[in-house]
């Protein structure tokens, strides 16, 4: 089974930015200290194998269950606009058989154990996740490694995969948001793998060739680009030491290349399209600093005020009080590299002119107002309890370990993370707003 990913769970020191008003550049140093992270079921046990494979578990015994999440970092974007979609097609052909399997004795195994295996892609990570009975563990983590270390990648499975590939771009083309979210990413990006669309260009990927993908695979699935969580009711040590075995006894083949540094400020400022579409898709997008700059924290509550919720200010301003918006809120998506802030809202198509001018002027707002400590607070509550509850299933808690681990900022990120929200002031998020907030991108999806 396949699944795209796209998910993210909600320190590490890196260049201030500075500048009158320009999109900052960012350039945060990828050493992290080793250090076990700590929760209520004791310690998180963290080892880097022989291979390079950053190996992390979790033993919860509430329940008996077991998940594992194995991460590779260079999602889309270590893509080219000549190898853009390699990835997630590839992710689409690891399940589909290995020296050893079909693809139903693959599905097959992993059901036997309890449960399910899938694979997926984003944007920073490709993943391969298990889950099932804890008992079996040792046949879930066996079976994740055969995926990524043995995958016959043979040509009828990749020809087979690309005409589905192809079908989910066209359908994700007749869809107005994502449209938006493409012609964005574009005018902040450019060529850049932040802004190639995870999916692929059609194009591209009616071009891509098996060989394209043994290659991908070679260079992103080498043992230092990967990152294994597993938590559950499973012995520790045990699959430490069943781990070391698997992974660590594997050469290293390094990766020979890596993503380039993305634009100090937006490719273009404005970029529309239309469509014969009922609704208006307005998307603003401003640069941001990446996962572990010390702003990061400030510009998360700062987005969450603006956004993240309900209770936010474009939501009951532009919503609730003056009824320009069938949807509306804001998202900061977790990047190694210089993030983005992208306000995206629907409104019917003549009301898009002054929904438009309404995010601009909530935006000036917070700029030059801030927040104040009750709407800090709340906002802070608010994200702290989303982000718990977020982790909840092993599931999560195995792609959490995993995701932080492989974005730099270590595994025990998950558990700093709340001190952090709540160290964040009204002063801090009034800086942050007037630094980043700044310099947008716009992309607009409408009737002709």
């Amino acid at each position: 089974m396949t699944a795209g990913a796209g998910r993210e769970p909600e320190e590490r020191r890196g260049d201030v930015p500075v500048g009158d008003g320009a999109a900052p550049r960012f350039e945060v140093p990828r050493e992290v200290e080793r250090a076990p992270a700590r929760d209520a079921e004791g310690t998180v046990l963290v080892r880097t194998l022989e291979g390079g494979t950053t190996v992390i578990v979790r033993e919860n015994r509430a329940a008996p269950v077991v998940a594992l999440a194995l991460l590779v970092e260079g999602g889309s974007v270590a893509e080219t606009a000549t190898t853009s979609g390699v990835t997630t097609l590839l992710g689409r052909v690891l399940l589909k058989g290995t020296e050893r399997r079909s693809a139903l004795e693959i599905a097959g195994t992993a059901e036997d154990a309890g449960g399910a295996i899938e694979s997926g892609s984003d944007q920073e990570y490709a993943e391969v996740t298990a889950h099932g009975l804890a008992r079996h563990w040792p046949r879930l983590l066996a079976l994740t490694h055969e995926v990524v270390s043995q995958p016959l990648l043979a040509a009828e499975a990749v020809e087979r995969e690309r005409d589905v590939l192809l079908a989910h771009i066209r359908g994700l083309e007749d869809q107005p948001f994502h449209v938006a979210s493409r012609l964005l990413a574009r005018a902040l990006y450019g060529e850049h793998g932040y802004g190639l669309a995870p999916s692929g260009d059609p194009a591209t990927v009616a071009r891509l060739t098996r060989a394209d993908l043994r290659h991908r695979f070679e260079e992103g699935y080498a043992p230092a680009r990967r990152v294994l969580a597993v938590s559950g009711a499973a012995p520790a040590a045990e699959v430490l030491a069943a781990a070391d075995r698997l992974f660590g006894a594997r050469p290293d083949r390094r990766p020979v290349s890596s993503a380039t540094a993305p634009p100090a400020r937006p490719v273009r400022p404005r970029d529309e399209e239309k469509r014969p579409v009922q609704q208006a898709q307005i998307l603003f997008g401003f640069f941001a600093p990446p996962v572990g700059h010390p702003d990061q924290a400030a510009v998360r509550v700062m987005n969450a005020v603006l956004g993240g919720g309900m209770s936010s200010r474009l939501f009951r301003t532009l919503r609730d009080a003056e009824g320009l918006a069938y949807s509306v809120g804001s998202a900061y998506p977790t990047r190694r590299g210089t993030g983005r802030i992208v306000i995206h809202l629907g409104t019917a198509p003549p009301s898009a002119s002054a929904a438009e001018a309404g995010i601009r002027r909530e935006v000036e707002r917070l700029r030059a107002d801030g927040v104040g400590e009750d709407e800090l607070q709340r906002t802070k509550t608010y994200m702290t309890g989303a982000f718990l509850l977020d982790r909840r299933t092993n599931a999560r808690q195995s792609f959490s370990l995993a995701f932080y681990e492989l974005m730099g900022v270590g595994a025990d990120y998950v558990h700093r993370y709340p001190a952090l929200v709540e160290a964040v002031t009204a002063e801090d998020v009034r800086r942050v707003a007037r630094l980043y907030l700044v310099d947008p991108a716009v992309a607009v999806v409408g009737p002709p």
